[in-house]
Parts: C-alpha cells; sequence; structure tokens
C-alpha cells in the first residue's frame, strides 16, 4: 500500500504542525525529520514524499528520488517565493498540501552540476544581479531583494569578460568571451529566464544556458532593462543561447560557479541533464504551463553576436567599457560614408545655389512651403557632421575636409543672397525674415536634437531617410540666406542676429554629433576628450547671446502676459488691450510696443494719457533701461 509522507527540514516541525498537520485531509500521512527519513530510506516507488525545508534539503530528497524512484510533492516555506513561483505552489497551505496530495504526477528532468543538483539555476563568472538574487530567493525577504538588486548596479562597472569553451552534446564547440553564464533548469521568473522563456521545459532533456557578453556597461544595462521589464521577444545583442544535453565549460582565467546561490565549484565544469529523472507531482497550474511549452529535441546554438575572431576576443578579454565599441565593419563604412561627403563636389555646389536660391525667395515670399523645400534641398548637413566626427577622433583630414567644405558652402550662400537681395528693388521684413531674426536657447536645444538624430541616423542606414526631418528641424540654409539678405540692405543688425543662428545650428550640431558617434563606440572617450572640450566652448560662447536673448523673450512674454490678463478701467471705459507686438532697436535703444486697443467707443486725450501712463506702470518692473516707444491702434467692440 502506497504511503504519503511529510518531511520537513531542520528547524521546521512547529511550522509543519501547526500549517499542515492540524488541517491535513483524513489520508494516511506520516510526517517525520528529513534527517530521519534520509537515514531510514523507507520510501518505495509507490509512495510519495511532501518535502518542506530548506533548497540544499529538498535536494537532498530529490537525489534520492532519483535513485529509489518515489513520487516528489514540494511545499514552500513563506520566505521561499522563487520556490511558489516556479512550481506553481499556492500560497494557502491548505491548498498546497491538498495539492501535493491529490495532483498529477509526471516525470521531469533534473540538472547536475558535476555530482551537484541544480534545483532553480546556476551562474558561471558573473552576471549581476543574478547571482546575487538567487541567494536572495532562498530566502525570499523583499527588502531584501531590492538592496541586492541595487547594490549590484556598482558590480556592472567592475564587469570583466573572460574566454569560455564550451562543448555541447553533440560535440558543438564553442570559443567567445563573456562575463558570464546563466545555467537555467527549473527557473522561470528570473530576469535571464525572461529572455528565453520560448526554450524553457522541465522534461524536454535540454538545459539552456544564457552567455552574457555585453559591449559595455551601457549594453549591459540595456540588456537588464530589456530583460526585467520584458521589452524584447528577441535576444539583446551580445546575448547567446545554447540548448542542450550536456555542456562542458572551461573559462581563462577560471571562473566561480555559483548552484542556486552557493558557490560550489570553478571551472571547468560540466552541467549534465538526466531526462526524466524523477516524478514530480504538481498543481493543474504547473502543468498547463509546460504544456504550452514548446518541447525541442534539436541542439540550439545562436551565437552569431556573440565575439568570435582572435582580434574581436582580445579586445573583448580587456575591462568592459563604460561605452560600446564600434566593430571594424561598421567603422569602416561609416568613415567612408563620412569621407565621401566631407569634400566639395559638383554636385554640392549645385544643390547649394539651388537650395539657396529657394530659400532666398521663399523669405521674400513669406512662403513657408517654400523655404521647407530648401531645407530639404540643402546638402550643409552632411560635411557637418562629417566634421563632428572629425573633431571627436581628431582626425586632421576629416575636420578639415568638412570645413572647408561647411566654409565654401555658407559663402555661395551668403553671395546669392546678397546678389538677390541687392537686385530687387525692394526691402520688405517678411514674417519669415523676422523670425530667423532671434536665435534663443530654444534654438540651441533645437540644434542639438538635430545633431544627435542626425548623428544617430547615420550609424543606422535602416534609419537615414530621417535625416530629411532633421534637415527640416534645424534649418541651415534659410539663417544664412537671411543674413545674405542682410548684408543685401546694408543692414548689420539683420545679419549679425541671422547668421547667429546658423552658428547656433552649427555648434550644436558639432558637439551633439561629436557626443552621439562617441556613446555609440567610435572613438574611446580619452581620444574624445579633447574635440568634445573645444566643442563644447564653442557651444558655451554661443550660448552667451543667446542667453540674453531668452532672457529678453522672458521679459517681453511677461509685458504681454500683463497687459492682456485684465482690463484696463480709465474714466469713462473699459479698455482691453491685445495683438501686442514687441520690438527692440539697438540704436537709439529702444523698445518698441504695437499693440490694439479694444474699446467700446472712442478715447478722448486725457484717458490715452492716463492709459498709457497705467501701461507703462503696470510693465515697468520689465523695462531696462531702453525707451518705451508706445504704437497703439485704436479700434471698438460694439
Amino acid at each position: 500500500m502506497a504511503t504519503n509522507y511529510l518531511v520537513y527540514g531542520e528547524g521546521c516541525e512547529e511550522e509543519v504542525h501547526q500549517t499542515f498537520l492540524q488541517n491535513a485531509p483524513d489520508t494516511q500521512l506520516v510526517s517525520l525529520p528529513l534527517r530521519k527519513f534520509l537515514k531510514e530510506k523507507r520510501a518505495t516507488e509507490e509512495d510519495k514524499v511532501i518535502v518542506y525545508g530548506a533548497y540544499d534539503e529538498i535536494k537532498e530528497v530529490l537525489e534520492v528520488s532519483f535513485i529509489f524512484g518515489f513520487t516528489v510533492a514540494l511545499l514552500a516555506r513563506p520566505t521561499q517565493g522563487g520556490l511558489r513561483d516556479t512550481f506553481e505552489i499556492p500560497k494557502n497551505p491548505a491548498k498546497a498540501l491538498r495539492v501535493a496530495l491529490e495532483g498529477e504526477s509526471r516525470p521531469i528532468d533534473l540538472l547536475y552540476c558535476q555530482d551537484e543538483i541544480v534545483l532553480s539555476s546556476a551562474l558561471v563568472g558573473e552576471a549581476p544581479p543574478h547571482g546575487m538574487l538567487a541567494t536572495a530567493r532562498q530566502e525570499d525577504a523583499v527588502t531584501n531583494r531590492i538592496w541586492l538588486l541595487l547594490k549590484s548596479v556598482t558590480r556592472i562597472f567592475r564587469l570583466k569578460k573572460s574566454l569560455i569553451r564550451l562543448k555541447t552534446f553533440k560535440e558543438q564547440q564553442i570559443e567567445t568571451t563573456a562575463s558570464g553564464i546563466v545555467i537555467l533548469s527549473h527557473d522561470d521568473h528570473s530576469c535571464a529566464a525572461s529572455l528565453v522563456k520560448s526554450y524553457l521545459s522541465a522534461s524536454n532533456g535540454k538545459l539552456t544556458a544564457l552567455i552574457i557578453s555585453p559591449s559595455s556597461v551601457v549594453a549591459y544595462i540595456g540588456y537588464l532593462f530589456k530583460a526585467i521589464f520584458r521589452f524584447t521577444e528577441t535576444l539583446p545583442k551580445a546575448v547567446g543561447v545554447v540548448l542542450t544535453q550536456r555542456l562542458q565549460l572551461e573559462a581563462e582565467p577560471p571562473l566561480e560557479v555559483l548552484v542556486d546561490g552557493s558557490r560550489c565549484h570553478t571551472t571547468p565544469v560540466t552541467f549534465d541533464v538526466h531526462k526524466k529523472a524523477f516524478r514530480l507531482c504538481a498543481s493543474d497550474a504547473f502543468w498547463k504551463k509546460e504544456s504550452q511549452r514548446r518541447s525541442d529535441e534539436k541542439e540550439v546554438i545562436k551565437v552569431a553576436s556573440l565575439p568570435s575572431g582572435e582580434e574581436e576576443m582580445a579586445y573583448a578579454r580587456q575591462h568592459i567599457p563604460f561605452l560600446p565599441h564600434a566593430d571594424t565593419a561598421k567603422y569602416q563604412e561609416l568613415f567612408t560614408s563620412l569621407r565621401e561627403e566631407a569634400r566639395t563636389t559638383t554636385t554640392f555646389v549645385v544643390l547649394i545655389i539651388l537650395s539657396t536660391l529657394l530659400a532666398t525667395v521663399g523669405l521674400f515670399l513669406n512662403s513657408a512651403s517654400v523655404v521647407i523645400g530648401a531645407m530639404l534641398l540643402a546638402p550643409l548637413m552632411q560635411p557637418i557632421v562629417s566634421t563632428s566626427m572629425g573633431l571627436l577622433r581628431f582626425d586632421m583630414d576629416l575636420l578639415l575636409h568638412g570645413l572647408r567644405t561647411v566654409i565654401i558652402g555658407v559663402g555661395l550662400v551668403l553671395l546669392a543672397s546678397f546678389l538677390i537681395a541687392w537686385i530687387l528693388p525692394f526691402q520688405t521684413m517678411t514674417p519669415e525674415i523676422a523670425g530667423r531674426l532671434h536665435p534663443t536657447l530654444l534654438d540651441l536645444i533645437v540644434a542639438i536634437v538635430s545633431g544627435i538624430a542626425a548623428a544617430y541616423a547615420k550609424n543606422n542606414p535602416k534609419i537615414i531617410g530621417s535625416l530629411a526631418g532633421v534637415s527640416i528641424a534645424v534649418a541651415l540654409v534659410p539663417p544664412v540666406a537671411t543674413a545674405g539678405i542682410g548684408l543685401g540692405w546694408h543692414n548689420m543688425s539683420v545679419f549679425q542676429s541671422a547668421f547667429l543662428l546658423f552658428l547656433t545650428n552649427f555648434a550644436g550640431i558639432i558637439f551633439a554629433g561629436a557626443l552621439t558617434f562617441m556613446i555609440l563606440g567610435f572613438s574611446a572617450i580619452k581620444r574624445a576628450t579633447r574635440g568634445l572640450l573645444i566643442s563644447l566652448a564653442t557651444l558655451v560662447a554661443i550660448s552667451v547671446p543667446l542667453y540674453l536673448s531668452f532672457s529678453l523673450m522672458i521679459k517681453d512674454a511677461k509685458i504681454k502676459e500683463i497687459l492682456q490678463a485684465a482690463p484696463i478701467h480709465t474714466r469713462d471705459h473699459e479698455v482691453t488691450i491685445e495683438n501686442i507686438y514687441i520690438t527692440h532697436t539697438a540704436a537709439p535703444q529702444q523698445m518698441v510696443l504695437r499693440c490694439d486697443v479694444v474699446t467700446d467707443s472712442p478715447l478722448e486725450r486725457s484717458e490715452r494719457k492716463a492709459l498709457k501712463k497705467e501701461m507703462m506702470q503696470e510693465i515697468a518692473p520689465y523695462v531696462g533701461k531702453e525707451q518705451v516707444v508706445l504704437e497703439a491702434l485704436e479700434r471698438y467692440r460694439y
């Protein structure tokens, strides 16, 4: 006759009696300490052993089960959240015991590391926070897990790679570099397991190995982010997976091996799966989860994204950098393109002249669509991006060719727009022209974002078409064309203001492009420092007049807000101020305030004087040394 045993680990006797035995169903249930059970080894193939204890004690029972063939059911202690989640053990003790007694039994696999059972997972090397969390999940206090997760972030910056040699059950050999390898047995709730859920199975006779070989600290943080928040269904770059029955592993230098959070071995080690080694009695939820997984009988090896060549592996074995290092093929491809775009060609000259003609005419016509067409046609963005890379790496050939092309392009734009403005018999300040005469820090932000987008698009051929949008956003030719119009009008104020906008765009793109290329791995931080400092110093210098202009814009906005906030009362009328437009002149130093004064009937002379006096008093805190000139148009609303 079959016997149901409830065996409990050291220090668990009182828990077992209070939690399970008092409310146990009317079924033959023999309870005894785990040590006594293991010593007597009284269970047979017909019996069932329900285990309640620490991870190591559970594994001791599984070892005996593998030999004697009895069925095993698991109960989770309150602190063993990982065990409960993996094997779908009910939280309610009565339900958990009922499942253990009445649940369905099926054979499942058992993974060994040398002679040690791997119940959940094993870690070779470093893959924070996996090793720390594996330890924490044995005693699953939430605060402890959060602390270990935060602590693991500091370890990421000390990651190093080792030379790894793997040999699978079917004699497939893999040589690469990795910071760590996570070997998954029955763990399906860790961040590593979330990336390979489609490969996990409790009864397919295969282990799943996740090989982690980050190109940089940033890439590793990205891997963790995707794994923890499940933002990807595919493997992140520089992460490989192997599905096999046996895995032999060597490392140079030797690496520590953690089994279920405890240090047990050092490499070389062998992981071996015993297919359907013991019978597990589990809940319907566990077997439903298992039935939805594919049972892949073939070996799976996906390591194409891992370092493989001698040169690549030699670089990868160095200390993992904070930023990634671009591979040789991508480096050569990008630099070939940038060197070509940095040169002054006939095509560049033709396009720059045509875009200038369009931009200048569009500015005079006050046509936004024509100006946008000129932005799309203008080829100035390419040599500026090339210049940013040349400055980043201090590649003098690329830097000088890029700068020369930019200078020639700007000169042609100034000359062409100057001639058009000089020939045309009128000087009309259209809104399109006026809109490019007051650059502020907001324009610098646009330039920086555009520089980031341009450099990122150059590195990614799939989104190269996005450069058209960048060209529209940053508008390189129209400001220079406006400056040329200022020269044609002999108006140096227009020239200086418009050219400052171009310099803002230029400096912003150079700095942001160089910084982006560095982050993408096209230059080491040490080599990039000089170029970045030069571009940053230029950016700071440009920011001074932009800040002054931005401060002026804020004052003007405040003046408009005050005057439009509430009606102004005169002796017999309620007056509202609308359509306020403010301009500033340098010589003489004036602020010209144009507005509409709206009343229900004409104002008398004394009322107009009182209105002006009250308006001046309202805006006095925001007016500096400038003389205020008020130009008001009186309108009547009945």
